[in-house]
């Protein structure tokens, strides 16, 4: 195999694909990265056997072919070339490849074993939806999910299709978060349990403004654009009955500026306890009055305005809950609606319910 590419093209695609290695793999070739070359197309794929990520971009190949490199390596050694076209030699004899770029040469080993394949069987086209889109609305959820390792299912978002609309839902079992409704091209009616970290990677990866085509099979899931590929294993099993969950009537109202509340809250973050991150609301006629202190650092009041409605009411909050929804949402105020001091409050944009974040209070109070 043999070809002449961009060093910056061939870095980025396997400083993305690196993110799907294993740092610790259990086998040695899940360590490595599958590099091929045919058609004009670099493609470099990697895998922990639960997501796997590909990316391709254009090369000028003389030899096609395929191999298997030291993921981490490959990465460190590209890093370290200087700027401009490299040329990339492999020798199946020695299993060794040679990668040249101006005075620098490199000679690196390569991997033997059986790499796992990626794509899912009998896939279906079941989405395609807007890269701007997808974004948005993986950015309003995944921060909601569980992030340790123990719930599948709390680990993962609720993708769930039907009537050319998506939406997106995750919890934690503390608060839940829900954004629909998002325009898909395909009428498919399906829920997928699609491990967060999967989605993660697809925000982050895909940053233009192409079209995000989905396909799944029984047991797979993968979103793709022009030049990457994120795949993913489904989670197994029927994700939590929401709905029923969220409350549809409330006697406490608070409407907020966005930013002004968030620079509150975060300023409440300072002073919050590290053990519970607490801080304390109270609904006044006077606007939203928030409270936070620490036995070692200080305590903080502060009072946003907003319009309020219903008697007086404290409840508190891990102050971090509150912040996450309120930085990634773009609505110039925000809702509060509560049912009593014990009872999940539910966060929404103002004039829509396009995105509903309900969140458990604690107990533990930062009361004056």
């Amino acid at each position: 195999m043999e070809f002449i590419a961009s060093k910056d093209k061939f870095l980025t695609a396997a400083q993305n694909v690196l993110r799907a290695v294993p740092s610790k793999a259990v086998r040695p070739e899940l360590s490595g990265i599958l590099l091929t070359a045919e058609n004009n197309s670099i493609t470099l794929t990697g895998t922990d056997s639960e997501l796997g990520i590909k990316c391709w971009f254009e090369a000028q190949i003389s030899t096609e072919g395929e191999v298997l490199l030291p993921g981490r390596y490959l990465v460190d050694v590209l890093r370290r070339l200087p700027p401009g076209q490299l040329s990339f030699r492999s020798e199946p004899t020695t299993e060794h490849v040679f990668i040249t770029s101006g005075v620098a040469n490199f000679e690196l080993l390569t991997l033997v074993g059986e790499f796992p394949p990626l794509e899912p069987e009998n896939q279906t086209t079941v989405a395609s939806v807007p890269e701007l889109t997808l974004r948005s609305g993986i950015s309003q959820v995944a921060f909601a999910a569980a992030r340790d390792g123990l719930r599948q299912l709390l680990n993962s978002v609720l993708l769930s299709l039907g009537a050319n609309e998506m939406r997106l839902v995750a919890t934690d079992g503390h608060r839940l978060a829900v954004v629909d409704p998002l325009e898909v091209g395909e009428d498919m009616t399906r829920d997928y349990l699609v491990p967060v970290r999967c989605l993660e990677e697809v925000s982050r990866l895909f940053s233009g403004g192409e079209e995000v085509q989905i396909t799944a099979s029984e047991k797979q899931i993968a979103f793709q654009i022009a030049n990457a590929l994120v795949i993913a294993r489904l989670v197994e099993g029927k994700y939590l009955p929401y709905e029923s969950v969220i409350p549809t009537q409330f006697s406490w109202q608070a409407t907020v500026n966005r930013t002004e509340f968030l620079s509150a809250l975060e300023r409440a973050q300072v002073f919050s306890s590290e053990k519970v991150n607490a801080v304390n609301l109270k609904l006044t006629s006077a606007g939203l009055e928030v409270f936070a202190q620490s036995a070692d650092i200080g305590r903080l009041e502060d009072l946003v305005a907003g319009e309020i409605s219903g008697s007086e009411l404290e409840i508190s909050f891990n102050v971090n809950y509150l912040i996450e929804p309120l930085r990634v949402l773009a609505a110039e105020k925000v809702v509060l609606e509560f049912s009593g001091a014990e009872s999940a409050a539910l966060l929404s944009p103002y004039g829509s319910k396009n995105y509903r974040y309900l969140v458990m209070p604690i107990t533990t109070r930062a009361t004056p």
